[in-house]
């Protein structure tokens, strides 16, 4: 049986909103001595401070201690969720609460921190027009027509590379612009009077593969005489016919069948080879050998071969590099890549049905663009979907038992705006670009096989907001021990900082904690606001 929607009054709803968002521009609060006796930290006193901070605005609470949790301890988290009684004088204690969240600052990595060519420790001065670039005068057109006035880092020093025919090993994190930085340097490359297949593009899904193949027509647009084919699953050839599309941007087993077992492109004909989210391409056994099979297919001394990703790990790479002849190297260590722009938030939870509380709380009450939440299984995702869609949200759902034909519906009402909310397994963690997504919902936290935080997915998942310097949301629900430590391992693998939201799963009330975790100490600001 679904739980009663919170009520929330519309001063109430706008306030929790501003609050998250908020959080942008505030001073990080100095942690509280590792020595000092942690203060309690109960209703009466919090409120008693806020109220302080409404009567003087000069006047901060004092750090108040994070509930501790014991070595060994597998308990669920226990978030007090008493009803709370109503109190006068919200107007001013929301204005408290404001004004406290504006002194935070969230600490963030410099995102442009590149390794660049680490065996030669060239230096690259990086280009900021296309024209620097020297991309040529129709793409510049069609770049600028689709939304992209100017090179991001990414593109200006890997197209200085692909340009000259380098081979290129580049990995930047999601929303950088690795996408367009080959599609850019695969239509130099093309000779349009050759009406033969001259690039090809591996994606580790159908709906990336999708996805690339509409960057690339959206950027020729009316401007460069180039076609684009994809080759996925469903796509079979017609006995006998040769396909006069210059690129081929497809799935590595449906690619090596249009190559073997059907004979309908020549390989080795092939002048530039992307190897897109190569992370997963290599890792993955079954993508890692059909894409080497497809490779030594090629000529590989006239070839150029690219692979891009947002992350590699050392086994990726040091693989990556033996069969590419001498890449150039574009690398931002995993722990450096940027999350300044994107907000991160924990939320506390005793089990899943408090989890599809507090997210139906949370999406009722902030105001977003596009959203998406991610979760472990398909099972889940069709709860989740069944649980939300209730409250009449226009919503979507994404998981790896539907067909092809329901994904690419899915995805495609996401990214007109039909769907503001996409509910998915891991299956839309890579490379799903809607510019307009502002949250990101972790309802079970990515790990890996052996339960060990998996950071790569992490990244790849929160990277669906914050794109191209957009600000952003990432909420993640912790429930127990393992939970917690996983986040801790965020915050410690990428050097950033979590707030934590508590929400008070009643009709009346949500409590909001900004919890600053650093090096094993934490210090806890607790503010609050009711609502009626």
């Amino acid at each position: 049986m679904s739980a009663s929607r919170p009520r929330f009054d519309e001063a109430a709803t706008r306030m929790l909103g501003q609050t998250l968002w908020a959080a942008a521009g505030a001073t990080k609060p100095e942690p509280r001595p590792p020595s000092a006796p942690a203060p309690d930290h109960s209703p009466q006193q919090f409120l008693q401070a806020v109220k302080e901070v409404a009567n003087n605005s000069e006047m901060s609470p004092a750090p108040l201690a994070s509930p501790a949790i014991r070595e060994g301890d597998t308990r669920p988290f226990s978030s007090a969720n008493s009803p709370g009684k109503e109190t006068d004088g919200r107007p001013r204690e929301a204005e408290a609460l404001a004004k406290l969240l504006q002194q935070a600052k969230l600490q963030a990595v410099d995102a442009s921190r590149l390794q660049i060519n680490e065996q030669t420790n060239r230096l690259i001065h990086p280009k900021t027009t296309w024209a620097e670039l020297k991309v040529p005068g129709p793409i510049e057109r069609g770049l600028i027509m689709s939304g992209f006035d100017t090179p991001t880092l990414i593109q200006s020093v890997a197209l200085d590379f692909l340009f000259k025919g380098k081979n290129l090993i580049a990995q930047s994190q999601s929303g950088t612009g690795k996408t367009i930085s080959f599609v850019i340097g695969i239509l130099k490359q093309i000779n349009a009077d050759l009406n033969h297949p001259q690039a090809l593009v591996l994606e580790p899904t159908y709906e990336l593969a999708q996805q690339t193949a509409m960057v690339i027509r959206n950027i020729v647009n009316d401007s460069v005489d180039v076609t684009v084919i994809e080759a996925v699953r469903g796509s079979r050839p017609a006995p006998g016919s040769k396909p006069r599309e210059h690129i081929i941007v497809g799935t590595p087993g449906t690619v090596l069948d249009w190559a073997t077992k059907f004979k309908y492109f020549d390989p080795k004909l092939i002048k530039i080879f992307i190897l897109d989210e190569a992370d997963v391409m290599i890792a993955e056994e079954s993508h890692q050998d059909q894409s080497v099979r497809i490779y030594k297919m090629m000529d590989q001394g006239n070839t150029q071969t690219a692979l891009f990703s947002a992350t590699y790990n050392p086994k990726v790479m040091e693989f990556a590099k033996k069969i590419i002849k001498e890449p150039e190297l574009i690398t931002v260590k995993t722990e450096e890549l940027s999350l300044e722009n994107i907000h991160q938030y924990f939320v506390t939870v005793n089990n899943d049905d408090d989890k599809l509380k507090s997210l139906r709380a949370l999406y009722g009450a902030i105001t977003v663009d596009n959203a998406i939440v991610f979760c472990r299984s398909k099972e889940m995702a069709h709860r989740i979907y069944d649980t939300l869609k209730v409250d009449g949200h226009p919503m979507g759902i994404l998981a790896g038992d539907m067909d092809i034909q329901d994904r690419s519906e899915a995805i495609a009402r996401f990214r007109k705006g039909q769907d503001r909310l996409l509910i998915t397994t891991n299956v839309s963690a890579r490379g799903i670009d809607v510019l307009s997504i502002n949250m990101v919902v972790n309802f079970d936290l990515p790990m890996r096989t052996n339960w060990l935080p998996d950071y790569e997915t992490y990244i790849h998942r929160i990277g669906r907001t914050g794109r191209f310097g957009r600000g952003g949301l990432a909420i993640n629900f912790v429930k127990d021990k393992k939970d917690y430590e996983t986040i801790k391992a965020f915050q410690n693998h990428f050097s950033t900082i979590f707030l934590l939201i508590y929400i008070l799963l009643s009709d009346h009330l949500i409590e909001l904690a900004n919890l600053t975790l650093q090096n094993e100490k934490s210090s806890l600001w607790i503010l609050r606001t009711l609502t009626g």
